[in-house]
């Protein structure tokens, strides 16, 4: 009787157990990738909803003037009010285009860049962030190819190595890396990166500038082909999967650009549906989000499905064969009228 009365007892507990360990929502982040930092209340409850401890925030991009002749930054963050920035961790985010390696290769001017860099962040801090913020870690994101690994590589030592980052409250910082697919797949080619850890993008993996392509976005069957060695990555990783859309432009069958947050008002006022699926023909000539459309131009519509989103998340699991953190690209209220957020926060959990 004792016995079976034990076994109710560790049955019971074991369940309680189990039951905590389920009801601990596990934390999804946000990237957050907009110049004017806003976050409006349904996206503040998405990130209530995903238990959300950090935003990986883009503040500035660096690239290569060819007026200039020099590496300047330029998208910079722009915060409306001093105090509306959200009380999580804040990951700066820095996009640099590849270019500006493929012209700036001297140790001198990459320590240079690497300087100006953390200073350019060091001012950001101090105009939008309160005194005792800190900076958990700094994102780099380039994707470098094999003729500017040398550089790249360099400019992120720098960057480590530097005496500003003693300026920071929080010391040592640490750095991390994007990540695209083909760099997962080729590491001996490509390299991998001297950063802490890395964040591997699992979206934009289609062809943008084919004419044929059917979703730039999220192609699972291009993505499977770059996951054999997913599990051998050296470097510590969280992933980033797409939950955005955008629109396509072509003319004459070339691209000429990207209408992001296209709405049904939009499309069903300045385009005609055209015989092929998600493809849409422009009625008028008029100028959507920042773009001149003529009328004759052909937009294709791409979307992340809840289906596809699951298959992405379950293939990803799979082939990395350890746990990892996820980063959904990117917050935006045109999102929530897209997916089913919770079914999809359950998909990742």
């Amino acid at each position: 009787m004792k016995k079976i009365t034990a076994f109710i007892f560790c049955f019971i507990a074991l369940c309680v157990l189990q039951s905590c360990k389920q009801s601990e929502a596990k934390s999804v982040s946000f990237y957050h990738w907009k110049t004017k930092y806003s976050i409006a209340e349904p996206e503040r409850d998405l990130l209530k909803k995903a238990n959300s401890e950090k935003l990986y925030l883009r503040f500035f991009d660096l690239v290569y003037s060819q007026e200039e002749n020099r590496v300047l930054p330029t998208a910079t963050l722009q915060v409306p009010r001093v105090d509306s920035i959200l009380t999580l961790q804040v990951v700066p985010v820095i996009y640099i285009t590849n270019e500006v390696f493929q012209k700036e290769t001297k140790p001198s001017q990459l320590k240079f860049i690497a300087d100006q860099t953390l200073r350019k962040i060091l001012r950001l801090k101090e105009k939008h962030f309160k005194k005792n913020t800190n900076f958990p870690e700094i994102q780099i994101d380039c994707d470098w190819t094999v003729s500017t690994r040398e550089a790249y590589f360099t400019f992120l030592e720098e960057l480590q190595k530097s005496e500003l980052l003693s300026q920071f409250e929080r010391n040592p910082i640490k750095f991390s890396a994007t990540i695209r697919l083909h760099q997962v797949k080729f590491p001996e080619k490509t390299g991998v990166p001297p950063v802490d850890k890395a964040t591997i993008m699992f979206y934009n993996v289609g062809d943008l500038g084919s004419i044929e392509e059917t979703n730039s976005i999220l192609n699972i069957e291009k993505t499977s082909s770059y996951l054999s060695r997913l599990h051998k990555y050296p470097l510590e990783y969280n992933v980033a999967l797409p939950i955005f859309g955008w629109g396509v432009l072509y003319r004459d069958n070339q691209l000429v650009g990207i209408l992001s947050d296209i709405d049904e008002k939009q499309l069903t006022e300045n385009f005609t549906v055209s015989d092929k699926e998600n493809w849409f023909v422009a009625t008028t000539n008029t100028y959507l989000n920042g773009s001149f459309v003529y009328k004759g131009d052909e937009l294709r519509k791409e979307n992340v499905t809840l289906s596809d989103f699951k298959k992405l998340q379950k293939m990803v699991s799979k082939a990395a064969g350890r746990e990892y953190s996820v980063i959904l690209y990117h917050i935006n209220s045109a999102t929530l009228q897209n997916l089913d957020i919770n079914e999809l926060l359950e998909t990742i959990r």
